[in-house]
Parts: structure tokens; C-alpha cells; sequence
């Protein structure tokens, strides 16, 4: 299970007393800090807008300066660090991550053990205050995430400092609501980095049975009930779809399934997760440009594997299966081709127009299979199409499914999040684009609106009656730009704390 090496607690009282190396303090946009500085008294409060007034900083958001605290201000800490909180009226809940992590860094460079933070008002333009502080922690401990575990020479030449201790003023009052609080954070927290910690492993330490393997050791963590389906188990089952897709590696796919039952009567949820833990194309084969990042094809899976893990350590008193096809789709004498015709679970044949139309091949069997747990909700997360990217860029991932109410309480769980989705249209007009001349349907519907007809294909495998949603996650499952404080280069474990936000508003 992934640490969260960094701890994060709650003081009050003056700010004298605080057990601190350091103390953090928000400096809006234009140099206007926020008003928490008067507690640090006037000679502190009087040093701080001097500096600011002089032009040392102007507060642009993620902006860092670090200072002496003055001798005569009565405080034991030795530091301050003045953070860039942006302009006021446009801060949001990803703003505050943002910050977390800003902090955190910048507290690691600055080799500090321990920081306090302290905190504006109780409401800012509409944002709570317990908001601010969860989404704080969230990105503190996030932006503290490294993948540097295959790394011999790791922090030899620069050994970097980890940061022990956040802590946040409040009030007396609120110091149980907040441990609370941050109990609940750090456990979704480490379900995001197990889902990083998956997405990022290369493939030859990532194959399908190491995954299952993954699935195995959860089994032994916690009250999971895990079962793996081999390829002798997944014909028996007529799950073709996952077997054509991994006919052409030495490794064999397998079905994954994880329960978690601590719901008593509730209702199940079902969700399923793609991992294609590499994706060369098959026959019809990728470009070799970027084919590296090909690894991240299982961040759906890994999704799944960090919100199983998060919802049975909080011990949430819900029913839910996780379910995950894992297969390589790789090029060889003994891969599917194009123009094969494959005859999935659920009896409907399926033309293979292109092989690196993989993710719904598995998806199919697996969102069939779903049913059989007698779910009322199934949800599915997928990396399912570069399309998809074309059309919401890396913002926002696409939303599709046939209940109203359900992608309804996912969008605002996304918006609560961080982790945005926006929905497309499942028309008719879309499904008759992947009609088939020789089959039911084919893999590929073309190239315009690819990822909806992707969805309009995944379809077919849920019944009517029973609510679904797709989550097509290819546009923001993995950010290897580095812009954000609280997003790492590689996997950002997106979808972990999205389903959590569903499960705690919705199901408990």
C-alpha cells in the first residue's frame, strides 16, 4: 500500500505557540495578504507588508518567497513563507490544491519539517471553510508524490528533503471535524497514489498476471474478495473479446474482479476499469513516437484498484465490485487481425476494422459480466480514444451513459473533485456508424465523433434497464506537462477521488 510519508494535523491558539519551523501565509494577487496575519501580531503583520509593499512579491498564484521572521514578534517560528494565493475572486477548489502542494514543495526545497498554514475566513466567495482544508490536504499530499522507486541513484547526487509535518490553525471548536477530515483525505489519497504507482510501472514489471497478482494482495490487506478468471476460465465464459485482444502476447489476459461487500442489503455498484498494461497497436500498429507512453493504457484498471482500496480502508458501508480486463495487445504471428469476426459473451459478433480498437473489445466482456453481480449502477472508466482528447483537450473527460440522474451526480462529483466531465451525445445517428456488413457491429464507427460512437459500441453490452456511465478518461488520466503543483509528471490516479465523491454524497 502507498505511504503518505507527510502528516497532517490542526493547532490553535496563538501563533506563538505553534511547534513550527516555519509559518505559511496566503498573499493575494496585487500584494494584499490574507487577513489570518493580523493573529501573528503587528510586528510581524508590519514586515509583511512592507516586503509586499516594496514590490519582493506580487502574489501571482503559485508565487513562493521566503523570510526571517523579525526578532521582536514574539514568535517562536523561525520562518515565513508568503504563498501566491492569485486573484481573490477567482480562487476555486482546484486553486486550493493547487496551494497544498505549492506549500509542500516549497517547504521541501526549503528543508522545513514542520509548517503551519494559516487560514482566511470561514467562507471565501462561497467556498467553506472545511473545503479549503480538505482540498489543501488533498493537494499536499498529492503534489508530494514521486515515482522514483526504479531509480538506483535516487537522491544520491541531490537527496531530497521530505517534509514531516502540516499543520492548519483553526479553531478550538473545530479540531475533531478536521482530524476527521483529514483521515478521510489521506486514505482516498493513498487510493490515488496505488492507482499512480500501477499506471506508472513499465510493462515488462506490469503484466496482466502481475496486476492480478496486485489484486491478490489487496485480497490480503483488507476485507476484499478477489478472483482472478484465467484464459482457461474467460473461454469457458465465451469472453472472446479479452481473449482476441491478448491472443497476441506471451503474457495471458485475465479477468480481475474485486468485491467489496460491507453495504448489508444496499445496493451493488459495479465498476470497471480498461488495462491494456501495453498498447502496440496489434496488427494494425502504433506509430513509434511516444509508443512509451502506451503503458498508461491501464489507467482505467489502475483507477479501479485505488477506489477499491480507498473505500475498504475508510470501511465505508457499501457494496461494490471492481472489476478489470487486463491484457497486452501486442503484434505477432498469433494476434487478431482486421477483419476478424468476434463472437463476445453476450452472443452479439463483432468485427475487428482495427486492432488498436482494443479497450472495447475487453470492456465488452467485462461490462456483460458486470451484470451478472445484479448492479444497479455500473460505471466504467477507459482510456478508450484519442478522439475523445480532440474533443475535450486534457481539461475534462468525456461522460456518457443512459441515465439521466446518474451522470448527473458524477458530473457534480467531478466538479467537487477537480476530476471534470463533460457529456456527449449517444444518438441513433451515432450507432448506425458502427453497423457491420459481415457482423452485428465493428469495432470502429470512423473518424468523426470517434469517441461517442466508442461509447454508442459499449452500449450494446449494458442493458437498458440497468444505469451505466462511461467515463472516457484518455485526455486526463496522464499529465506530462508538469504545470499543475498537485499533478506529477505521469499517471495522476484520475478517478480515485472522483468515485469517492460519488460514493460518499450518493450511496452513504
Amino acid at each position: 500500500m502507498s505511504e503518505t510519508a507527510l502528516k497532517i494535523d490542526v493547532v490553535t491558539g496563538n501563533p506563538a505557540n505553534w511547534p513550527a519551523d516555519a509559518l505559511v501565509i496566503g498573499v493575494y494577487q496585487g500584494g494584499e495578504p490574507q487577513p489570518a496575519l493580523s493573529q501573528c501580531g503587528t510586528v510581524v503583520e508590519a514586515e509583511v507588508r512592507r516586503v509586499l509593499k516594496a514590490g519582493w512579491m506580487r502574489g501571482d498564484c503559485g508565487e513562493t518567497l521566503w523570510l526571517p521572521t523579525p526578532l521582536a514578534g514574539g514568535l517562536t517560528i523561525g520562518r515565513l513563507l508568503l504563498v501566491g494565493l492569485g486573484r481573490e475572486h477567482l480562487l476555486t477548489l482546484e486553486s486550493f490544491r493547487a496551494l497544498g502542494a505549492t506549500v509542500v514543495k516549497a517547504c521541501e526545497r526549503g528543508s522545513v519539517d514542520v509548517a503551519v498554514c494559516l487560514l482566511a475566513e470561514d467562507k471565501h466567495h462561497g467556498i467553506k471553510h472545511w473545503q479549503i482544508l480538505e482540498t489543501m490536504a488533498e493537494g499536499a499530499w498529492m503534489g508530494g508524490y514521486r515515482f522514483d522507486r526504479l531509480q538506483s541513484d535516487r537522491g544520491q547526487e541531490s537527496p531530497r528533503h521530505v517534509m514531516k509535518k502540516l499543520l492548519f490553525g483553526v479553531r478550538e471548536e473545530r479540531l475533531e471535524r478536521c482530524r476527521k477530515l483529514f483521515d478521510k483525505v489521506e486514505k482516498i489519497t493513498r487510493g490515488v497514489m496505488f492507482a499512480r504507482d500501477l499506471a506508472n510501472m513499465p510493462a515488462n514489471l506490469l503484466t496482466p498476471d502481475i496486476l492480478a497478482g496486485k489484486a491478490r494482495e489487496l485480497a490480503e490487506r483488507f476485507p476484499i474478495q478477489t478472483t482472478i478468471h484465467d484464459v482457461q476460465s474467460l473461454a469457458q465464459k465465451e469472453m472472446n473479446g479479452i481473449l482476441a485482444v491478448g491472443q497476441g502476447s506471451v503474457h495471458p489476459p485475465c479477468l480481475i474482479v474485486m468485491e467489496y461487500r460491507n453495504g448489508g442489503n444496499r445496493p451493488t455498484m459495479t465498476v470497471v476499469g480498461k488495462a491494456i498494461t501495453f498498447d502496440a497497436g496489434g496488427i494494425s500498429l502504433k506509430p513509434a513516437e511516444k509508443l512509451e507512453d502506451s503503458k498508461f493504457d491501464m489507467c482505467g484498471g489502475a483507477a479501479v484498484f485505488g477506489f477499491m482500496q480507498a473505500i475498504a480502508e475508510m470501511n465505508l458501508p457499501v457494496n461494490a465490485v471492481g472489476i478489470v480486463p487486463a491484457a497486452e495487445n501486442l503484434p505477432s504471428g498469433s494476434a487478431q487481425r482486421p477483419g476478424d469476426i468476434i463472437k463476445t459473451a453476450k452472443g452479439i459478433f463483432v468485427e475487428v476494422i482495427n486492432t488498436d480498437a482494443e479497450g472495447r473489445l475487453i470492456l465488452a466482456d467485462a461490462l456483460h459480466y458486470a451484470a451478472t453481480f445484479d448492479p444497479d449502477v455500473i460505471i466504467d472508466l477507459a482510456t478508450l480514444t484519442g478522439a475523445c482528447v480532440v474533443a475535450l483537450g486534457t481539461h475534462a473527460s468525456g461522460l456518457m451513459g443512459n441515465n439521466s440522474a446518474l451522470l448527473d451526480k458524477l458530473r457534480k462529483a467531478g466538479e467537487a473533485s477537480g476530476e471534470r466531465l463533460w457529456p456527449l451525445p449517444l444518438f441513433q445517428e451515432y450507432q448506425e456508424q458502427i453497423k457491420s456488413v459481415f457482423a452485428d457491429i465493428k469495432n470502429t464507427g470512423g473518424r468523426e465523433g470517434g469517441a461517442i460512437t466508442a461509447g454508442c459500441f459499449l452500449s450494446r453490452f449494458v442493458d437498458e434497464a440497468r444505469a451505466w456511465a462511461h467515463l472516457d478518461i484518455a485526455g486526463t488520466a496522464v499529465d506530462l506537462t508538469g504545470t499543475k503543483a498537485h499533478l506529477p509528471k505521469g499517471a495522476v490516479g484520475y478517478g480515485v477521488r472522483l468515485l469517492c465523491r460519488y460514493v460518499l454524497k450518493e450511496r452513504i
